[in-house]
């Protein structure tokens, strides 16, 4: 997947927000809604929208949301209800479990008990494609580097020599969380 992801748009939710379940809606293959916890005020909305328009990214009020766009690939009209994807898209956002978490857990949970290479593969900024049937995941990191990725025999055509590397892991992580089709190629 390219241009805009959950994962992207979750990084901007800091500490200095509200505690609680962030749901991030797919409404579109570059559009967002972020549906903030109950306790935030409308300034606390205002303040992720300012945050959120950063270069090629526009964000604006929704209905007490916040309507995140790739202004790169979208000229979606923002002013109406954005139509949501057949697939779901629904992404509860949340940062550690020490903090209350949401009915929903996702894989992308940052824990304390989780190894440095997991901890890197659940919050470092990748794009994960099925190449091919039968397991084959093409991963777009933060470098900008492509990887092979192939989740059946465990194999990653990048450097690192260790057991199951962050990109391995990431596969792994976006398939149960179902953002990728499963190796036999369909969608969970």
């Amino acid at each position: 997947m390219t241009g805009l992801t959950a994962h992207r748009v979750a990084a901007f939710i800091t500490d200095a927000f509200p505690d609680g379940c962030y749901t991030i809606q797919r409404t579109d293959e570059h559009q967002f809604t972020i549906e903030l916890p109950k306790t935030a005020s409308p300034w606390d909305v205002l303040r992720l929208v300012e945050l959120l328009s950063v270069g090629p990214l526009s964000a604006v009020r929704h209905d007490g949301d916040v309507l995140v766009s790739d202004t790169r690939w979208s000229s979606v009209d923002v002013e109406n209800e954005p139509d949501t994807v057949a697939d779901g898209g629904v992404v509860p956002a949340t940062v550690d479990d020490e903090s209350p978490s949401c009915e929903a857990e996702t894989p992308f949970v940052v824990r304390a008990t989780d190894e440095p290479r997991t901890k890197r593969a659940k919050t470092e900024d990748m794009d994960v494609s099925l190449l091919q049937k039968g397991g084959i995941y093409e991963v777009h990191s933060a470098s900008d580097s492509y990887y092979d990725v192939d989740i059946v025999s465990e194999e990653c055509s990048c450097p690192d020599t260790a057991d199951r590397c962050k990109h391995l892991r990431r596969v792994d992580l976006e398939i149960e969380g179902g953002l990728v089709p499963r190796p036999d190629g369909r969608l969970p």
